[in-house]
């Protein structure tokens, strides 16, 4: 038997579910932390990661061994994580700027 089976019996395995999973991470990562500029980034970040381990599944299920696509996603994955950690170190990507209302709006003239 294989470890995906009963998951496919259950859930009737379909591209559907995991866009939707990702979709829905995306969009309660935003929402908690909808005051950080970052929030909207790591929303869809999470996304990505849902959606990838979804695929993986998929291509389980149609027989490409995990001894193929786990390397190959961990590469990628790796590949996006370290040129987003070099652009945020190298100040390539900053937090969006917060729209301060000015003085004369607050006092009224």
């Amino acid at each position: 038997m294989h470890v995906t089976e009963p998951a496919i019996q259950l859930l009737g395995f379909t591209p559907v579910i995991p866009a939707a999973a990702g979709y829905l991470a995306r969009e309660g990562v935003g929402r908690s932390l909808r005051g950080w500029p970052y929030a909207p980034l790591l929303g869809r970040f999470v996304a990505v990661i849902v959606w990838g381990c979804g695929g993986l599944a998929s291509l389980t299920v149609l027989g490409i061994p995990v001894a193929i696509t786990v390397p190959i996603a961990a590469t990628v994955l790796t590949v996006v994580v370290l040129v987003l950690a070099i652009a945020f170190a190298g100040g390539l990507i900053r937090p969006a700027p917060v729209a301060v209302p000015s003085r004369s709006l607050l006092v009224g003239g």
